[in-house]
């Protein structure tokens, strides 16, 4: 990991300081820095993050298969799917933009213009993140932690792409906590906002470990 204290927009700049990247910096350094950036950056905890490495066949297979699994479920439930370009925002005690690998609204988005023309979207219920090297810590702890302190998100789901595991996070309202469950069997089967479920068989039926 590098710190910088100034954000490269150019991606041959961004190559130069290796996988992962982050600056300090203020929601107005970063927003003046969004559109000029030549490469995906997110912000939270008062850092601009960037985390790049090229993301694996396997990794962006599961991806559309996960899409696809919950567009089948939940099309005729009132949810709404969506790719890993849809950016997130979330306001606690700082601002915040996020994009996970699938994110998961009911009924209609809730977005706030965080850029003119540039929209996020405020009320995700699902949010899913496939774990590669480059990016498991990252996913697995800081994010995860974020996304938890969402409170229209009632579920987060953390996928391996090199093993078979699917690790669930569904928030428990009644005990003000959340209920971790993990799937590592190919017959098991992983509940999704109490609409259906998936088996890993399905979800790595296409990916030989």
């Amino acid at each position: 990991m590098e710190v910088a204290t100034t954000i490269p927009t150019k991606l041959e700049e961004r190559l130069e300081h290796g996988t992962e990247l982050r600056i300090a910096a203020s929601w107005e350094t970063f927003l003046s820095a969004l559109p000029e950036c030549e490469y995906r950056v997110e912000y939270y905890g008062g850092e601009i993050i960037s985390i790049m490495g090229q993301a694996s066949e396997i990794h962006e297979l599961i991806v559309a298969t996960m899409i696809k699994l919950l567009g089948n479920m939940l099309d005729d439930e009132g949810y709404n799917v969506y790719g890993s370009n849809l950016p997130l925002y979330a306001e606690n005690s700082q601002k915040n933009y996020y994009n996970a690998d699938c994110t998961v609204v009911k009924g209609g988005s809730e977005k706030v213009e965080v850029l003119p023309g540039t929209q996020a979207v405020t009320n995700p219920v699902l949010l899913v993140e496939v774990l590669s090297p480059s990016t498991q810590k990252e996913d697995s702890l800081t994010k995860l932690n974020h996304y938890r302190s969402i409170s229209s998100v009632q579920q987060v789901l953390l996928i391996d792409s090199s093993s078979m595991r699917v690790v669930s996070y569904t928030r428990q309202p009644e005990q003000d906590g959340w209920l971790l469950r993990d799937f590592t069997q190919a017959s098991d089967e992983c509940p999704v906002l109490e609409e259906g479920h998936f088996s890993l068989e399905a979800l790595y039926r296409k990916i030989s470990f």
